[in-house]
């Protein structure tokens, strides 16, 4: 196995390590770095790509979390029962800070 794909390989495995916190500091981090102009082509994709790798560990754990929600909110029959918990999109925008009344 070539040392490239073996560190792939060690990345992947780190990345699934990671808190969802910890994965998402490192993509911001990301994000800031790729914003600078002097990055070489090859420097940019390897952070692009560790980016998409990070990416994904936050969706997983978002995922999970998810699931571990819809499991505490199942009803006594086993159903998942819906519930808004804090306020809605439309209560935002239904909000008028302005007026006073």
């Amino acid at each position: 196995m070539s040392s490239e794909k073996q560190k792939s390989k060690k990345t992947d495995g780190d990345e699934a390590q990671l808190t969802f916190e910890k994965a998402l500091a490192e993509l911001e981090s990301i994000i800031e770095a790729l914003e600078k102009p002097d990055l070489t082509l090859d420097t940019s994709l390897d952070l692009f790509e560790k980016g998409v790798t990070l990416i994904r560990t936050c969706d997983a754990h978002l995922k999970k979390a998810q699931g571990r929600v819809q499991e505490l909110l199942k009803g006594e029959n086993g159903e998942f029962v819906e519930k808004i918990i804090g306020p809605t999109l439309e209560s935002f925008l239904s909000h008028d800070p302005i007026s006073h009344e």
